[in-house]
């Protein structure tokens, strides 16, 4: 007996030395097909996301910037402009509505010149794509030749979120404030003392930086206006916003059936392996929850979405079910037409390891390749 058993065991430890033919081929196949699509969907899916990630500070500095051709031109105008100091302080985030594609803040401007009080620069501004709903005169004093004016601002500003890493994206929040004065008469010069509030928050999302710069604006034409030769130049005064997901919750909250679903497929490989039972049928249960975890994801994203995480990982899930059921499948053949429940055993045993090792480490670069830190 003790032989017997000493044969088996010596059996089970260099099966895989021991494989006849048709039974490496089976196997040796089956984990180059996984491992084919698995690695090459990851590669492809985890630098992509990456690639997005570190192009947010390449697009940060780019709106900070005066095209030098623009300000070429500009120049010409510009030589008996009133330099206007502009500053800005962003005092709070009310809201994000990806959804509908728009931000709203309060925000005081300052402006600071010499000469002209009857600019009113209070009253001669405007929000590129967006809406002032509130503005109140905080303070105004002219003394002498200096003109100095403080602005409360509600604005409504339209955005079209770049979604691709949703739901551990981060946003760039810019507010454009341009003067209703052309270059001829008023430019705006950055005040080095704004400021944006280092309690600023909102549900969801961390303020991370802000920045703001002078810049101009040139449109396409004079706007038929007979007075002014080439195309109509003004000032701008950009002010930007980073903030990033201030945790992991709404990516959970995205992907929380979805675990659900991976954990249940495997525990039907495990107990189709080890208990020699057909869970076939288990299967549609398992993509009724992925068909769930999608419908709770769809509820979040905004109308314009671009293909990026929250596709990317139910593509993984996806291809969880369908790799499992692939072994179920063969594990069940090689048991009913082979005969052979040793080889199906050890067959479905190390699809088990290999499937779970790649998927779990799919589930740990898929996001940390989009969050930023």
């Amino acid at each position: 007996m003790k032989e017997r058993e000493l044969i088996m065991e010596n059996k089970k430890k260099h099966w895989f030395q021991n494989m006849l033919p048709w039974q490496k081929k089976r196997l040796y196949w089956s984990l180059f097909l996984f491992l084919l699509i698995s690695i090459s969907f990851l590669v492809y899916t985890v630098s992509s996301l990456y690639q997005d990630k570190v192009s947010e500070d390449q697009y940060w500095n780019k709106y900070l910037q005066v095209d030098p051709a623009v300000k070429k031109r500009a120049d010409q105008y510009s030589k008996n402009a009133t330099e206007v100091k502009v500053g800005t302080y962003v005092e709070n985030l009310k809201e994000i509505n990806l959804k509908a594609n728009n931000f709203s803040l309060d925000y005081l401007v300052w402006f600071n010149w010499d000469g002209k009080p009857d600019l009113d620069m209070a009253h001669n501004f405007r929000i590129y794509k967006g809406n002032i709903t509130k503005l109140e005169v905080v303070d105004e004093y002219h003394q002498g030749n200096h003109n100095y004016q403080l602005v409360r601002v509600s604005v409504t500003v339209s955005k079209t979120f770049w979604t691709p890493r949703f739901p551990l994206e981060s946003h760039q929040l810019r507010i454009y404030l341009e003067s209703n004065h052309l270059i001829n008469d008023v430019i705006f010069v950055k005040d080095d003392e704004n400021k944006t509030n280092p309690n600023i928050s909102i549900a969801g999302y961390k303020f991370t930086k802000s920045g703001s710069a002078a810049v101009l604006n040139e449109y396409i034409n004079n706007h038929g206006d007979p007075r002014f030769q080439g195309n109509k130049i003004t000032s701008e005064y950009v002010t930007q916003i980073e903030i990033n997901r201030s945790d992991f919750g709404t990516y959970f909250k995205c992907f929380i059936a979805l675990l659900g679903t991976s954990i249940w497929v495997f525990i039907t490989l495990y107990i189709n392996t080890n208990h020699r039972v057909d869970p076939l049928g288990m299967i549609p249960a398992a993509l009724f929850g992925t068909v769930s975890n999608i419908m709770v994801g769809a509820n979040l994203l905004p109308d314009a979405l671009q293909t990026g995480l929250m596709e990317y990982v139910n593509f993984w899930g996806i291809l969880t079910i369908l790799s499992v059921t692939f072994t179920v499948i063969n594990v069940n053949r090689i048991r009913n037409k082979y005969e052979d429940r040793d080889f199906a055993n050890h067959y479905g045993l190390t699809m088990f390891v290999v499937i779970l090792t790649v998927i779990l480490i799919g589930h740990i670069l898929l996001p940390l390749s989009a969050y930023r830190f």
